[in-house]
């Protein structure tokens, strides 16, 4: 029968990819006689290449692989698959010494590789776009069921350990993973293990987990350094034996063990009481450690890795000396490694010579590649003969070289025989196919799909296994009730902590502890629904203890069953929308701890050897799409768009901030409540209904977005002393703790649909601040400065300057499997394969250091074409429009418990709105009223005098801004935007100012005050020169006499009407009225111009004695 054949293929593919030396006629030989027994496996030593890694094996061993497959009663008995005594010793690439045979070898056998996986790739493409038959999921769903029903595993002694001492010779770091068991076993209704019985519709499997552990060791003992047994015997002893944990090892997490409990139902196809896969997973306490040492030996490895990688192409010619004493040898090194990695490549490739001979090997690979495609069965002549070509070209040339074949292969009419496809003739069977292979035939045979095993069943070996797995091809898969669950994952994890510490015996700096966590996850095929759902019971942080106590950090302020909660749904029951998530969280409460926090930032600053920049310098890039879509494509969007229902609750939470950075009962705090955030989505069921071809393009943009509603309220911030009770204080909407009142906003945000139009915003945000009160006194406004003051800061950290790199190493195309996908990704997406052009490829360079550059010429034209022209279209990304209709600040002077006021600060009507496009940014604000009020004077009337005011002007906005600001590569600069990089236009109505000399004194004395006089600190200013200061004169001319005409900056300023009155408490001195200030600025490259126009001035003297008023 089939199975057979399936079991040889893929244990040969797998064992022999990675175990040296496989007999696989002896593994053939043991699966058909229902028993495989292999010993002491040796473990390939570049079993990693596919990683794409600059490490290597140095001993990997298997133990034990024992199959046990009963032929005879394959569906009634069970199959034994057991995998004992795993271990792998992996080192750094450089500490292997260099065998030249060694490695081309290992190079060609890597290219095979990816080559194939580029042929299985571009096959997986092509069979997608082919239809498929509805039954073969089902028959594939019981296939997996019958097998797992009667599999029993058994995997044990598992060792896996990296070392290096590359990176940092003086504290050689090891880290590792090591497993004592993992077992599935077949039990009854109360999981106790026993044989199935087959009247049960839902069979069950126990799977466990026992003494899984994590470690990373720094300045630790280097097992590579003995011989292969020794450091196997190391290895052996990192296993826990008997719950006996095993010494010298520094744990990331100590031993885990956890169960899981699968209920599989066979009848769900008809019978829907119980899910057709229930998994539950069980896991215990998990204690994560990571101490300094370890941090800092995690992110010099990083480091070190990139440098390994660069390190590759130059291996070979590495000396096998010590480098004292023998500088000859290093510096031949270094200069010969250049040569032939970096100069000598560069040179041969645009030789006519090597161009030559490269199309040469192109072409004659092309004509051996389509015999290979036309021939069922190649000679043994031809195969060698593409072998040799493969060892001088790179994957990327030999993919191109394949692809074209194809094309001409096809448009020749001939059938293509790929290898590992098997082909079967009309009157041949499967056993006859096994055995041997058919000869060719005049006739063409119709293709085999070789991923279907109903095709390659007999008649009889169908009836047998259809019987035991429960299928019949008559059957029609029913309608599946969309109540049913089909799939549910369960994970219960009973606590997890995470700990840093500074050293392995030192106490904790953070303690994180997660009590209670859950997920589940539902599946519903009858609805394609999809249900996801976790929640947190427990979650509290602890800090640096100090001699008395723990100090917490982050803890739970409501005894609540549930802290924190997730739902996410799609298509839920109710069926009013179509997705669904629900976000819940109870309030915390935050206090800061300037010990923990401090010797944190202590934690996770970096060695001064390892640069940051250099680990973050790799960034993604997308690109984003334009479509113009019509109206009637646009209402047809809006019609079909899923709606998601967004809830999201997320109560109060608050922050202490304690005098001396520690908190206690008799410190003054300052405490910042966060507020309660609330988002849900608007519902689209008040929007009115649009008919076909009667709705306006307006009114369909106008719907064409998600919106959401976000409701944050009750931020604000109070300054506590010793003995006040902020807790009351919290919940008041004004007290004397109060700096700043409690204050509630709302935002809408919107996001488009479809993105579409040039007046229709990918993004709107509109927002709403009712009123801004800000209450500050005397004594809380030196509190709070004393406050931050006392909270030790953390020791600023010295620079080190980045090393500057002279030259960039590339990896080769031929060794770098993570780039390949990348530089094959173009080829297998190529609409127009078959073209008429007999040359329509590229070639790229052979140079292991230079990128292919023809790959950005398979793009298509039309693309790029389109591309071009939506780029040109300035979209607008973002809309913004924020209102505060009031903004109060009072300032007070605390006399015992009263406040006085001082100065009040109203500010009345302001807002702003932003909108952001593709080629500029527009931006307008606008400002009401302003008024400065001074209480403790009053006027003539009675009233409180103001030394700013805006009230007799109630038209217009006292001010109003306009910016612009536009990409000076924008298209049509000149004629849309009229040559101007940024314009601001200023408009200033009236305001009217009264300096009363008395309220201003006492003011100018208030602040002085209250705000301590901090010494000036001048910070020494290096100046470095780094170039001529001549030569950069130069420059400077030279780039701006390319845009003399750009004006980078035009301002135009206007005031209406300015009068100031100078008085004191008894009497007024003077009045002075500005009217009609016209100005602008004109900012050029080469020069500035300024224009100014007042149309009047007058100086009043307002004393009543004076005799001329006009001065």
């Amino acid at each position: 029968m089939v199975f057979e054949s399936v079991v040889v293929d893929v244990l040969n593919r797998f064992l022999g990819d990675y175990v040296v030396n496989l007999d696989t006629s002896q593994l053939t030989l043991g699966i058909w006689g229902g028993a495989v027994a292999l010993k002491n496996l040796e473990i390939k030593e570049n079993a990693l290449s596919q990683l794409d890694v600059p490490f290597k094996i140095k001993v990997g061993h298997i133990g034990n692989l024992n199959l046990k497959i009963p032929w005879k009663n394959l569906y009634s008995q069970p199959v034994v698959a057991v995998l004992e005594d795993i271990y792998l010793l992996i080192v750094p690439s450089s500490i292997i010494k260099y065998d030249p045979l060694k490695e081309e070898k290992q190079l060609l056998e890597a290219k095979r590789q990816e080559l194939k996986r580029i042929e299985e790739a571009k096959q997986k493409v092509a069979d997608q776009e082919k239809h498929r038959v509805e039954k073969q999921d089902t028959f594939t769903e019981k296939l997996i069921t019958q097998i797992i029903k009667n599999l029993q595993v058994k995997i044990s002694n598992i060792h896996v350990r990296f070392e290096d001492d590359i990176t940092n010779r003086g504290n050689p770091l090891s880290f590792g993973i090591s497993l004592q068991n993992l077992s599935m076993q077949t039990t009854d209704q109360y999981w106790v293990p026993c044989l199935h019985d087959e009247t049960d519709k839902l069979f069950r499997k126990l799977i466990r987990l026992d003494n899984l552990f994590a470690y990373w060791n720094v300045k630790s003992q280097l097992f590579y350094l003995n011989n292969y047994d020794d450091s196997l015997d190391n290895l052996k002893r990192g296993i826990v034996d008997e719950n006996i944990v095993p010494e010298g090892y520094d744990f990331v997490f100590r031993p885990i063990s956890a169960n899981a409990k699968l209920e599989m139902n066979r009848r769900s196809d008809f019978d829907f009481s119980a899910p057709k896969i229930n998994l539950a997973v069980e896991l215990h306490d998990i204690a994560i450690e990571f101490n300094k040492p370890q941090y800092f030996s995690a992110m010099e490895l990083l480091e070190s890795v990139d440098m390994m990688t660069q390190n590759l192409p130059y291996r070979k010619f590495k000396p096998n000396v010590p480098l004292h004493y023998h500088a000859r040898e290093w510096w031949a090194y270094a200069i010969y490694g250049i040569l032939e990695v970096n100069v000598c490549p560069r040179l041969r490739m645009w030789s006519w010579k090597h161009i030559r001979e490269h199309r040469q090997k192109m072409k004659q690979y092309k004509e051996l590649y389509k015999k290979k495609l036309t021939n069922k069965k190649p000679s043994d002549e031809l195969l060698n003969s593409l072998e040799e070509l493969e060892k001088a070209l790179d994957v990327f040339n030999i993919t191109i070289v394949r692809q074209q074949a194809e094309v001409e292969v096809k448009k020749a009419g001939y059938r293509i025989y790929r290898e590992g496809t098997n082909y079967s003739e009309d009157n041949k069977g499967w056993f006859s196919w096994l055995w041997t292979w058919s000869e060719s035939d005049t006739k063409q045979q119709q293709d085999v799909k070789p991923g279907s095993l109903e095709e390659m069943l007999t008649p009889e070996e169908k009836i047998l296994l259809y019987e035991a797995i429960g299928y019949s091809e008559t059957v029609v898969d029913p309608t599946l009730p969309k109540t049913f669950e089909a799939m549910k994952f369960y994970v219960h994890l009973k606590s997890m902590s995470i700990v840093l510490r500074e050293k392995r015996q030192k106490p904790e700096l953070l303690d994180i502890v997660v009590e209670e966590f859950s997920t589940c996850i539902v599946q519903r095929p009858g609805a394609q629904a999809i249900k996801f759902e976790t929640r947190i019971d427990s979650f509290y942080v602890t800090g640096l203890p100090d001699s008395f106590t723990k100090p917490r950090l982050l803890s739970s302020l409501v005894d609540a069953t549930s802290l924190f909660q997730i739902t996410f749904e799609t298509n839920p029951l109710d069926e009013t929308v179509a997705q669904r998530c629900i976000i819940e969280a109870e309030p915390l409460e935050m206090i800061y701890d300037a010990r923990t926090v401090n010797s944190i930032v202590e934690f996770f600053r970096p060695p001064k050897e390892v640069n940051l920049t250099q680990l973050t310098s790799v960034t993604l890039t997308k690109l984003e799409e334009f479509r113009d879509k019509t109206a009637t494509g646009l209402l047809y969007v809006i019609e079909t768009q899923r709606v998601l229902d967004l809830r999201i609750n997320l109560k109060a939470s608050y922050v202490i901030i304690p005098q001396d950075g520690i908190f206690s009962p008799t410190s003054n705090l300052l405490l910042l409540d966060l507020g309660h955030l609330k988002v849900t989505s608007k519902s689209r069921s008040e929007l009115s209904d649009m008919k076909q071809g009667g709705t306006k393009l307006e009114e369909i943009m106008h719907r064409a977005y998600d919106s959401f509603d976000i409701h944050l309220t009750s931020i604000q911030l109070l300054y506590s002393r010793v003995g006040d009770n902020w807790k009351e204080a919290r919940k008041l909407n004004v007290s004397t703790q109060h700096i700043l009142v409690p204050l509630h906003f709302s935002v809408e945000f919107s996001k488009a649909m479809v993105f579409m139009d040039v007046r229709m915003p990918k993004f709107k945000i509109f927002g709403k601040l009712p009123l801004l009160s800000l209450r500050i006194s005397d004594k809380k406004l030196q509190g709070i400065l004393e406050l931050i003051e006392s909270i030790p800061k953390p020791t600023p950290a010295t620079e080190v300057p980045a090393p500057v790199k002279q030259f960039q190493v590339h990896k080769s195309t031929s060794l770098g499997a993570s780039q390949i996908p990348q530089k094959m990704l173009p080829l297998l997406e190529i609409p127009c394969v078959e073209d008429d052009s007999d040359e329509e490829f590229f070639d790229a360079p052979c140079s292991p250091l230079e990128e292919p550059d023809q790959l950005t010429k398979v793009k298509c034209y039309q693309q790029k074409k389109s591309q071009k022209l939506e780029c040109t279209k300035n979209m607008i990304q973002y809309k913004i429009r924020f209102e505060v209709p009031e903004v109060l600040i009072q300032f007070y002077h605390l006399v015992g418990d009263c406040e006085l006021p001082v100065v009040e600060i109203e500010v009345l009507g302001l807002g702003t709105e932003i909108e952001l496009r593709t080629f500029d940014l527009k931006a307008n604000a606008f400002l009401k009223e302003f008024c400065l009020k001074y209480p403790e004077y009053l006027d003539e009337n009675k009233k409180p005098i103001y030394l700013i005011t805006t009230l007799d002007n109630t038209m217009e906005d006292l001010l109003t801004l306009e910016y612009m600001k536009a990409e000076k590569n924008v298209p049509n600069l000149k004629s849309t935007y009229n040559n101007v990089a940024q314009l601001l236009k200023v408009n200033f109505s009236s305001l009217d100012i009264h300096l009363h000399t008395e309220a201003l004194l006492n003011t100018m004395n208030y602040f002085n005050n209250i705000i301590p006089q901090l010494e000036e600190k001048s910070a020494p200013v290096h100046v470095v020169e780094t170039e001529d200061k001549g030569e950069v004169i130069k420059k400077i001319a030279s780039k701006r006499s390319k845009n003399e005409d750009l004006i980078t900056l035009q301002i135009l300023a206007e005031l209406s009407c300015l009068q100031i009155f100078i008085q004191d408490q008894k009497r007024n001195i003077s009045e002075i009225k500005i009217e009609g200030l016209d100005s602008e600025v004109i900012v050029r490259p080469l020069v500035t111009e300024i224009n100014a126009k007042l149309r009047n001035i007058i100086v009043l003297d307002t004393d009543v004695t004076a005799v001329y008023k006009k001065v």
